[in-house]
């Protein structure tokens, strides 16, 4: 028995979909933060494939025909000695193993992975639903006795039943490669279901797959038939390459008109190509001996527009909070409640709250002091005294202890509009208990936080997602912070924390005819996570709230202000610098990244957007990527410290100055 464990990392991947053959690699170091090393080139970068972490630049967002390229979640496998102990985290530990390393002294010829995707979005519950906004943030519509509406209800109220799986879920089966380089294996009609056994590939051509067109004989296809969710493949080390979807929407013909998308996030009729699923490895040694890995998770979802800007509440916050919180993640830090004992780290847990403010500017449009203010926040080092910082210590924070300051806007900070029931952001608990320990002093100016690479992997990817702010969000959405969610005997079983408690299929026992997924996980009750179950609860097309998400008045809004603020700055940039527009250095008058024909009106509250849902649907993939001037390759010089538009598809007008409207009563 080898007396190391493996886990794949990250424990929860993400790729993006894009209207494109080609990919690049996910970015596997966090957002808009310093890196190591030689240049002044930040954080969140996607990586080029064939390379370990070389950034892309402007020249690789598209390919040659200006379609938008897609981004694959890189996974690896990393070894980790077994402990007597119950774990903490970090452990600091992990060492990579590739096709050709060695464990305990016998070589790895092969490693198999399994990934199986599926899209459970029409067959779910809503998710904006009146009686679902409260302070738990959606869950009261999910206790005992109690669930909330259903989406399709034309199509019968039982999400169990095997018709309306057969008609509702996009479920292509499970797909598996090996080796190194192994060509692409697809999730499509075409491709049969493989999966591993007994350390080699195996297949059951019975497996009963569902698309869209399978039900329909007439649907609306812009882009084309939803006939796949992706393709898996691998390296020149045998790490697993997880490609998404091509971003198509579809719908049920009204007559010949496609079902109206009526609101951004619960349209009944529609479907789209994202997804979910359970990531699974197996070693094969030289000897034929086959080791088996904790798996991971991967998540298939909308594109990244601005993958070098931080949230300033990132899905790792939330994620990391509810298992400190309630999974004992690490008990010197919270054991009951904060340990004030305990030093966080300047440079992980801290500076990444300023970081993430400071870089808002280039994805919304602040006045001048506001900028100028940003940019402080952005400046704060370890040596400064807190209160002698533009933020006066906590003086303009908003305490999430406080609830009602969730309702009050300027000056707390920040300013974006927060979750159901809550006007506005504020950070999670544990980011505000790390910035009252650095208001007191008692941190780590440097080296007080020691990750392993893998466990660094996991941070880095989720950091470079959207939390705080889950309406539902982007890239997952409120069930994160349900413990429910993941494999809670996390530190003494060698699972390792982060990991999303998967449902295990039989898949060589499956016959023919009754479908394989089930209604499947739900919050607040007992059960395992199925593929799709994840991605279920985001907004259906996907392509309808990223439109939406631009600016809205706040929510509550008691005092009837007309005043807008940003729902997800860092994910979905509202106003932008383009590239093209800047002279000798100095920043230009902003534009929409949303923009041109089908976005006119008069309504404030409505700029920056497509007026019909429709037209995102039709042109989502011609928006802009914002990134850093030292990756932009036009042959201009700017200043290494901007991030850009570059390779926007879609034509003028200027947003006008900020903020775009606002009342008498309330100047700010």
């Amino acid at each position: 028995m080898s007396k190391h464990i493996f886990r794949v990392h990250p424990a929860i991947g993400v790729s993006r979909v894009g209207n494109s053959e080609e990919f690049y690699i996910g970015p596997e170091t966090p957002a808009g933060m310093p890196l190591k090393g030689p240049g002044k080139t930040t954080g969140g970068l996607p990586i080029k494939p064939g390379t370990e972490g070389e950034p892309i630049n402007s020249d690789d967002i598209r390919d040659r025909l200006g379609a938008l390229k897609r981004q694959a979640a890189r996974f690896k496998i990393y070894e980790y000695p077994k402990s007597k102990q119950p774990e903490t985290w970090p452990t600091g530990e992990g060492k990579e193993i590739k096709v050709g390393s060695k464990i305990d002294g016998k070589k790895v010829t092969d490693i198999i992975w399994t990934v199986h995707l599926a899209n459970k979005k029409a067959n779910n519950y809503v998710t904006e639903n009146g009686n679902l906004k409260d302070d738990e943030l959606l869950i009261d519509g999910y206790e005992q006795g109690a669930l909330p509406p259903i989406r399709n209800p034309q199509a019968g109220d039982n999400l169990d039943n095997a018709a309306r799986i057969k008609k509702l879920v996009i479920d292509p089966g499970p797909r598996a490669v090996q080796g190194c380089n192994a060509e692409p294996v697809r999730f499509d009609v075409k491709t049969v279901a493989s999966f591993e056994q007994n350390g080699a590939v195996a297949t059951n051509i019975y497996y009963p797959k569902t698309f869209p067109d399978d039900s329909f004989q007439r649907l609306y296809t812009p882009a084309g038939n939803i006939d796949t969710l992706g393709q898996l493949q691998t390296d020149e080390h045998g790490r697993l390459l997880v490609v998404g979807g091509y971003g198509r929407g579809c719908s049920w013909l009204n007559g010949d008109e496609p079902t109206p998308i009526q609101g951004p996030v619960d349209n009944d009729g529609w479907f789209d190509d994202t997804g979910d699923g359970p990531v699974y490895a197996v070693i094969v040694l030289e000897n034929g001996e086959t080791v088996e890995v904790e798996g991971a998770w991967v998540i298939c979802t909308d594109p990244s527009y601005a993958p070098q800007t931080l949230n300033v509440v990132s899905l790792w916050d939330d994620i990391y909070d509810t298992w400190l919180r309630k999974l004992e993640l690490n008990l010197d830090v919270y054991k009951g409640k904060f340990r004030d004992k305990y030093k966080p780290d300047f440079h992980h847990q801290i500076y990444p709250i300023f970081r993430a403010a400071s870089l808002q500017m280039w994805n919304t449009n602040l006045p001048d002091l506001a900028l100028r203010a940003h940019e402080a926040v952005g400046d704060i080092g370890p040596d400064d005294k807190p209160s002698e910082t533009i933020l006066g210590g906590l003086g303009f924070i908003r305490n999430p202890n406080k609830s009602k300051e969730s309702n009050v806007g300027p000056p707390l900070m920040p300013l974006s509009l927060g979750d159901n029931g809550r006007a506005f952001l504020s950070p999670s608990l544990t980011q505000y208990f790390f910035l009252q320990q650095w208001d007191r002093g008692h941190f780590h100016k440097k080296d007080g936080l020691k990750l392993g690479p893998g466990e660094a992997l996991d941070r880095a990817v989720l950091m470079n997602c959207l939390g705080g702010r889950f309406s539902p969000g982007i890239d997952m959405t409120f069930i994160v912070r349900q413990p429910g969610l993941y494999k809670i005997n996390w530190n003494c079983s060698g699972v390792g924390p982060f990991r999303i408690d998967a449902k295990k299929i039989d898949y060589a026992a499956i016959q023919p005819g009754q479908p394989v997924l089930s209604n499947g996980w739900v919050p607040l009750r007992p059960g395992k996570v199925e593929p799709g179950d994840t991605s279920k609860f985001m907004a259906l097309p996907w392509h309808a709230d990223y439109n939406s998400c631009a600016v809205h008045t706040t929510d509550p809004n008691p005092r009837n202000s007309t005043t807008l603020y940003w729902s997800w700055p860092a994910q979905r940039p509202v106003a932008v610098y383009a590239a093209k527009d800047v002279r000798n250095g100095q920043l230009p008058e902003q534009r929409f990244s949303v923009r041109g024909k089908g976005t006119e009106t008069d309504d404030p509250a409505t700029e920056g957007i497509f007026q019909d849902y429709l037209e995102m649907v039709l042109k989502w993939h011609r928006i802009g990527v914002i990134i850093q001037a030292t990756q932009i390759d036009d042959g201009h010089d700017y200043p290494d410290d901007f991030y850009l538009e570059v390779e926007s598809q879609l034509d003028e007008p200027p947003v006008k100055p900020w903020p775009n409207n606002k009342s008498q009563d309330d100047p700010a």
